[in-house]
C-alpha cells in the first residue's frame, strides 16, 4: 500500500512477540502497526492518516496502549538480539555508546524545556546503542534535563535487559558523578571519548556509531521536531523508529524511505 508498510519478511520477526499477544481486535494487526509507522516516518497529523488505514482514533488508541505496555521497547530488545545473532555475534552486547539529541517542540502545550547549550526549546533524546548502532535503550525528557541525570536511569534499564554490558563510550556531557555511580552501582566503565575537532567534523572514536544512529532517526519526520504532548508519547515514537531500523537490518530491506 505504502512504502513504509512492513514486508512479509519483516512481519515474520514480529509474529509471536508481545505486540501480538492475545490479539482480539476486528482490525488486522499489521494494518494498525503499518499506520503507526506511517505516522512516524511521514510526520503527518493523526487526523490526516490516509483512509486506507483504520480510523486515526483507533490507531492512536493502540499506539498509546502499546506504549503503556512498553511493548515497542520490548520488541526492540528481541529484534536487537536477532540481528546480532544474524551477524554472528553474541545476542548480549558488552560494549555500548551513549549520546543525546535535542529537538524543538512544535506544540505550545507539550512537555518541554530549554537546552541552554544548544539553544533548543523542546525535548532531549538519550539513546544507548551497541557497537553496530542498534538501539538498546532510549529515553525522552524535557531538553533542560542534564545528560548525566538521564543517563543513570537509562543505564539502570539497560543492565536489566543486557546485563553483560561492561563499557559505555560517552562524550564530555556525561562527566562527573555519573561515571563513579555507574561503576559503583552497575559495574560499568564510562569512557569519555573526544572528537578532536580541528575546524572540520571528525567522528569520535568508538562513539561515532551512536551519532550515525541519530542521523538514521532524522529520516523519521515525526522525530525531526517533537509533535507529542508528553515525553512518554515522544519516547514511544522514538522506539517505533528503533524497531523499524532494526527490522530493516534483519531483512536487508531499505523500504525506500
Amino acid at each position: 500500500m505504502y512504502l513504509t508498510d512492513l514486508t512479509d519478511a519483516q512481519k515474520e520477526y514480529i509474529k509471536g512477540t508481545i505486540l501480538m499477544d492475545n490479539w482480539r481486535s476486528k482490525y488486522d494487526f499489521f494494518l494498525i502497526l503499518d499506520a503507526i509507522i506511517f505516522i512516524d516516518v511521514s510526520g503527518v497529523q493523526w487526523r490526516n492518516l490516509p483512509h486506507e488505514y483504520p480510523k486515526w482514533q483507533t490507531v492512536y488508541y493502540y499506539f498509546r496502549r502499546w506504549g503503556a505496555m512498553d511493548a515497542f521497547s520490548e520488541l526492540e530488545d528481541v529484534l536487537v538480539q536477532e540481528v546480532r545473532l544474524k551477524r554472528g555475534e553474541s545476542p548480549t552486547p558488552t560494549i555500548g555508546a551513549i549520546d543525546s539529541q535535542s529537538s524543538h517542540s512544535a506544540l505550545p502545550r507539550s512537555e518541554k524545556g530549554i537546552d541552554g547549550n544548544k539553544k533548543v526549546k523542546g525535548v532531549k533524546r538519550n539513546i544507548i546503542t551497541d557497537k553496530d548502532g542498534d538501539i538498546l535503550e532510549g529515553s525522552t525528557t524535557p531538553a533542560n534535563m542534564h545528560d548525566s541525570k538521564t543517563a543513570y536511569a537509562l543505564v539502570a534499564l539497560l543492565v536489566a535487559t543486557f546485563p553483560w554490558i561492561k563499557r559505555i563510550y560517552a562524550d564530555r556531557g556525561y562527566r562527573g558523578n555519573f561515571i563513579e555511580t555507574a561503576k559503583h552501582d552497575f559495574g560499568i566503565d564510562i569512557e569519555i571519548t573526544h572528537s578532536n575537532y580541528s575546524g572540520k567534523f571528525v567522528p569520535a572514536k568508538k562513539r561515532w556509531v551512536v551519532e550515525r544512529t541519530f542521523a538514521w532517526l532524522d529520516n523519521f519526520r515525526r522525530l525531526c521536531r517533537n509533535y507529542e504532548e508528553t515525553t512518554a508519547s515522544a519516547n514511544e515514537m522514538l522506539m517505533v523508529a528503533a524497531v523499524v531500523l532494526t527490522l530493516r537490518k534483519l531483512t536487508s530491506v531499505n523500504n525506500n524511505f
